[in-house]
């Protein structure tokens, strides 16, 4: 019976994490190809475009976070059995998503001049940068309400729909950029305004996927139109006390390394190269980890929600235990043939030395990395957004900024030095998720 137990959860956690491993890689692969469209393109558009979308999705993100509140009381409940508690949840969820994201996508449409006048010194970066921004923050229209329906389907124990969401977007994207950057099949050439509407256009693509699907009747979960903006005190009171802590964590993750990479460009233009693409590769490195946390995400709240701890704790140890085994694989892959790994992502021999070395370095964080995601998500999961954001907190405030500060300015260290200061990171961190997962007080969190 346990054995066939083990299999049953095994089955189900790969249900959920292959598709949300499979979802982050098709937005990494977005977002190389268009990198390197656009990189065909002046240095100018090369900036304007990294930094717009830079600024768009960092800001979609952190307020994309209210799904985490989401997936956290929506799994409760269909735990429980109690869908229409959960269906309520959502409709709170996608509606609150919905205003947030006009706002955001108002501000960023007003202000993009204002905004690239104060990061950049360029008139031409400014002036292509302002015009890809607004056409950008248009589709955040879109965008952020997606990333909470998403969670609503995650937390119903859905990872498909956002998978298929993902992938449709990001053909279109990508068919887009190649089309109205370059002016290809009888279009004009656009180029960054091109790539911007490619972009735009593929999030309300998938937006009509995800709401599609929400909407109708389906066997996970649905949310009626009829009852959107019928706001809940209590129910929404529930959903932002959840979630707050996560975007919270998100803002400071975001703001961590955009500051650590104004730092790391001290350290010179081949230095700064070489820790961008060394960064792209690791990128890569932690979908297993975000797969397998979404995994333990669903299934922690779940079983809470039916009362069963005993199957919620096996699901955690299940989920970490196969995120370390591939994280694993691809530290020993870093390790082994760092090098090749590197020439992928530049043909610049420097550059890729210098990356090879990261990378080896790299290595070892990816079982800390593995761990540290993992918990993080099973404590969310149960409801306890406030500890992943605490240790995130000590781990970027105490660890990450004050020795990356120390390397550059201080002591003037290599680069492989910010490597080893991540690696120490990235340890604390698993070994703090660690501490805080095992006190257990996230089995007595009590969700609405």
């Amino acid at each position: 019976m346990a054995l066939l137990e083990d299999k049953k959860m095994s089955k189900e956690i790969f249900t959920l994490a292959l598709p949300a491993i499979f979802e982050m890689l098709l937005h990494t692969l977005v977002w190389t190809f268009d990198t390197g469209m656009v990189g065909r393109l002046t240095p100018e558009a090369i900036s304007s475009v990294t930094l717009g979308a830079q600024i768009m999705f960092t800001v979609s993100n952190v307020f994309g976070a209210l799904g985490v509140g989401t997936t956290a009381m929506i799994s409760r409940n269909i735990g429980a059995m109690n869908t229409e508690r959960a269906e309520k949840v959502a409709v709170q969820a996608l509606s609150l998503g919905i205003i947030i994201s006009m706002i955001v996508g108002s501000v960023g449409i007003i202000f993009s001049k204002n905004i690239f006048y104060r990061l950049v010194d360029d008139i031409e970066v400014v002036k292509l940068g302002t015009e890809y921004l607004r056409i950008v923050f248009i589709g955040a229209f879109f965008l952020i309400p997606t990333m909470i329906g998403n969670s609503i389907l995650r937390g119903a124990g859905n990872t498909y729909i956002p998978m298929i969401s993902a992938a449709t977007a990001n053909i279109f994207n990508i068919v887009g950029d190649y089309v109205l950057i370059f002016g290809k099949f009888g279009f004009p050439r656009m180029e960054t305004k091109g790539a911007a509407i490619a972009t735009g256009f593929g999030q309300v693509v998938g937006a009509i996927i995800t709401f599609y699907y929400l909407f109708r009747k389906n066997p996970y979960i649905q949310v009626r139109i009829k009852n959107l903006f019928k706001f809940n005190g209590e129910t929404l009171n529930s959903l932002v006390n959840l979630s707050f802590p996560a975007i919270l964590e998100v803002f400071m993750n975001e703001g961590s390394r955009l500051v650590s990479s104004f730092w790391i460009a001290q350290l010179g233009t081949i230095a700064y190269a070489s820790h961008s693409i060394t960064v792209a590769a690791e990128s890569i490195s932690f979908m297993p980890g975000y797969g397998f946390a979404i995994a333990a995400t669903t299934l922690v709240g779940q079983n809470l929600g039916s009362k069963n701890v005993d199957r919620a704790e096996k699901s955690v140890k299940a989920s970490t235990y196969y995120a370390i085994l591939l994280m694993g694989i691809v530290g020993m892959l870093f390790f082994i043939v760092p090098y090749p790994i590197m020439r992928l992502f530049s043909s610049d021999k420097d550059t890729v030395l210098l990356a090879s070395k990261c990378l080896r370095i790299g290595a070892f964080e990816q079982i800390p990395t593995a761990i540290g995601m993992t918990l993080s998500g099973a404590l969310k999961g149960a409801g306890d957004t406030k500890g992943p954001f605490r240790i995130s907190l000590i781990t970027n405030f105490l660890v990450r900024l004050p020795l990356i500060f120390l390397i550059v300015y201080a002591f003037k260290l290599p680069l492989i030095y910010i490597w080893i200061a991540t690696n120490i990171q990235y340890l604390v961190e698993a070994i703090l998720m660690y501490i805080r997962y095992k006190k257990g007080s996230w089995k007595e969190i009590l969700i609405n």
